[in-house]
C-alpha cells in the first residue's frame, strides 16, 4: 500500500508517516481486509465468544486514513480478535457504479470463508456493520446485495451514521467539495455545480423527489429482503449536519419501523457535525456505547 513520504526540508533526507491502514490486506482500491493472529492481537486483550465474527466497516466519500483510524482504534480494542472488512469510498463510485462492484467484490472470499454456509436461524446477529455517510451507504449496499444474491449474507446488526440522506443542492456540493482549499476548490467548484445541477433535474425535476440515485440509494436499505437478516439497526446523527439532514434520516427510520424491521433506535445528537458525532468527551462515551448497544442489545 506504501506510505506518504514528507520532506523535511533537506535535499537527502526524509521521513516517513506511517500508513495508518497499513496494517490491513489491500484487496483493491476500495476493499481493505484485517485478519487478527495471535501476533497481532494483543497478549492483554480479552476476546469473547459473544463478540462479532465479522466487522464491515464502510466509511464516508474521501475519508482520509487517518481518520478512518480514529474509529479503527477502538474497534480493534472492542473487538481484538474480531475480522474486518473496510470499504472505503471516492466520488468515482457516484459515477461510475460498475467500479462499485469490481472493487468490492475482492472482499467477498474472505467474507465467504467465515459464513461458508448460510446463516444460522439464531436470533443473534453475527456481523457487526458501520456505515457512514451516502459514500459509505453505496459501496455497502453492492457488497450487500451481492451476499444476500448468493446466500451468504449472515444475521447482522447495523450502524446508520449520518445516513442514509436524500437530494439538496447545498448539501450535495458541500459533500463534493469539503476539504478543497484555495485554487483546487475554484477549479473544482464549476464542474460541482454542474453536476449538482444534473443530480437536481433528475431527483426533483423528472424522478419528483421519488427517484433518483439518493432515493433508490435510502430505499435499498429499506428492502424488506433484508428484514430476515438484520438484527437490529441504529441511526446515529444530528441536527448540526449540513450534508445530511436529520428529518432524511428521522423519516427513513420511521420508514423502516413500517416496514416491519425489528429493532429500530434514532440516536439524535445535538450540534454535532457530518461524521463527527463521536468527537469529545461526552459525545464520544454516548457513541461508543451505542455501538455496544447495537451488537448486544439495548437493555440486555
Amino acid at each position: 500500500m506504501g506510505s506518504d513520504a514528507l520532506s523535511n526540508g533537506t535535499a537527502n533526507n526524509t521521513t516517513t508517516t506511517p500508513n495508518p491502514l497499513g496494517f490491513m490486506t489491500k484487496f483493491s482500491a476500495t476493499a481493505y481486509i484485517y485478519s487478527p493472529t495471535p501476533s497481532t492481537t494483543p497478549a492483554s486483550s480479552v476476546s469473547s465468544p459473544s463478540d462479532p465474527k465479522l466487522l464491515i466497516l464502510a466509511t464516508w466519500m474521501g475519508a482520509r486514513p487517518a481518520h478512518i483510524a480514529k474509529y479503527l482504534l477502538p474497534y480493534r480494542s472492542l473487538y481484538p480478535s474480531t475480522p474486518i472488512v473496510l470499504l472505503r469510498s471516492e466520488p468515482r463510485h457516484f459515477f461510475k457504479k460498475n467500479a462499485i462492484k469490481d472493487e468490492t467484490s475482492p472482499a467477498l472470499p474472505f467474507i465467504k470463508s467465515i459464513f461458508p454456509t448460510p446463516a444460522s436461524t439464531s436470533s443473534s446477529p453475527e456481523v457487526l456493520i458501520h456505515v457512514w455517510s451516502n459514500g459509505g451507504s453505496i459501496v455497502l449496499s453492492s457488497l450487500r446485495l451481492s451476499l444476500l444474491k448468493s446466500g451468504h449474507l449472515p444475521k447482522y446488526a447495523i450502524i446508520y451514521d449520518s445516513t442514509p440522506g436524500l437530494f439538496h443542492y447545498k448539501s450535495a456540493f458541500l459533500a463534493f467539495t469539503t476539504g478543497l482549499k484555495g485554487w483546487v476548490w475554484w477549479l473544482a467548484a464549476g464542474p460541482m455545480h454542474l453536476f449538482c445541477v444534473w443530480f437536481w433535474l433528475w431527483h426533483v425535476v423528472v424522478g419528483k423527489g421519488r427517484t433518483g440515485p439518493l432515493v433508490e440509494l435510502a430505499n435499498a436499505h429499506n428492502n424488506t429482503l433484508l428484514k430476515e437478516k438484520e438484527v437490529r439497526r441504529t441511526y446515529i446523527y444530528s441536527q448540526g449536519d449540513r450534508l445530511v439532514k436529520w428529518v432524511d434520516v428521522e423519516n427513513h427510520g420511521k420508514e423502516a419501523k413500517e416496514k416491519g424491521f425489528r429493532e429500530v433506535r434514532m440516536e439524535r445528537f445535538e450540534g454535532t457535525e457530518h461524521v463527527a458525532h463521536a468527537r469529545g468527551g461526552v459525545n464520544e462515551g454516548r457513541y461508543w456505547g451505542l455501538v455496544k448497544g447495537t451488537w448486544e442489545g439495548f437493555g440486555q
